[in-house]
């Protein structure tokens, strides 16, 4: 069995978390649009273990709260709208999340996301601002299965190729900047290169 329960105030939450800590039902909580950025949530709530469906939208939170880590079942999560920047490690269906099948992080000011993600059948990160280019492409494309795709690569190691790279050397002279240039660069010069090498280091020999 399973039921809704929109909870709108604290006294609320406070009341939900104690009160169905005997219930055996799975409920579809939302608490969405609390202020839940100064609550001091406990080390592990019974209660939680039975969700199914938490929707944690704009609710002001800095950080996932530790607390999920008591959602063995939860199957949908949305997080939008909440200025998190990072996603812990454990919050995966490979770690404290098994049962994680839908996470909804857009309007975040999320930047990258961990490869055990890959795992997730659902992910929709979208008009995050915030987030690395090489996820947006994805995020943002018509094909809602994209990102994900691409997250499957990241964690099997096939990353999708530079078109540039930028580097920036700082050091003192003559400690070889140019030479490391070169080498990440070119292959090994000809005879005919040399003279060109010459020239580059000749420019590079005194810092800027």
């Amino acid at each position: 069995m399973s039921y809704d329960q929109t909870i709108s105030i604290l006294n609320e939450l406070h009341r939900w978390l104690n009160v169905a800590m005997h219930d055996a039902s799975s409920p579809v909580v939302s608490v969405s649009r609390m202020d839940l950025s100064e609550v001091k949530w406990p080390a592990a709530v019974p209660a939680m273990s039975r969700v199914r469906w938490l929707d944690l939208s704009r609710c002001k939170l800095k950080e996932v709260p530790a607390v999920l880590r008591s959602c063995g079942l939860l199957r949908k999560l949305q997080l939008q709208h909440n200025p998190i920047k990072d996603l812990p490690d454990w919050m995966s269906p490979a770690g404290a999340l098994p049962a994680l099948v839908y996470l909804d992080v857009s309007f975040t000011d999320i930047s990258t996301l961990p490869v055990s993600f890959s795992l997730l059948a659902t992910l929709r990160a979208s008009d995050c601002d915030q987030l690395a280019e090489h996820y947006k492409v994805h995020a943002d494309s018509a094909d809602p299965s994209k990102l994900m795709t691409y997250v499957k690569a990241c964690a099997e190691g096939a990353m999708q190729a530079l078109n540039q790279l930028t580097a920036t050397f700082v050091g003192a002279a003559n400690v070889g900047k140019s030479i490391i240039l070169e080498c990440m660069t070119r292959p090994s010069p000809g005879l005919l290169e040399r003279n060109e090498m010459k020239e580059h280091r000749a420019r590079t020999r005194y810092p800027i």
